[in-house]
């Protein structure tokens, strides 16, 4: 409701652009939680569509790997890690660096679960 009221307050074109997204943001994220609820409510069982479940799994996934394996996994996200600085650094297509920066950030949670498990 706030970021509707801030979207009838616009006063610029790049304001109404921001509060439009996040705004679409916001009505996606819900839509997602209304479905796992929904769908819960239903079937008595999860939906397993929203993000946050994506991570769950992700972190099951590291716990039944080997202690091999998981040093493979850290080298390889280090190396993305790695790589995602790079394209990010380049500068050649901004248009790019949310999508970048937010799997920058999948890879650094990755890496502390790992080096977590490692210790």
């Amino acid at each position: 409701m706030r970021l509707h009221a801030q979207l009838r307050d616009c006063t610029s074109l790049k304001q109404c652009a921001d509060v439009s997204r996040d705004l679409i943001d916001n009505y996606i994220e819900n839509r997602m939680i209304w479905e796992e609820l929904n769908y819960y409510k239903v079937h008595r069982s999860l939906l397993g569509k929203h993000p946050a479940f994506a991570e769950f799994r992700r972190r099951s996934e590291l716990l039944q790997l080997p202690v091999k394996e998981l040093v493979r996994r850290q080298r390889q996200v280090e190396n993305n890690i790695w790589r995602v600085k790079s394209e990010i650094a380049k500068g050649d297509k901004p248009h790019l660096d949310p999508i970048r920066r937010e799997r920058l950030a999948g890879y650094e949670k990755e890496l502390n679960d790992i080096n977590r498990l490692l210790e």
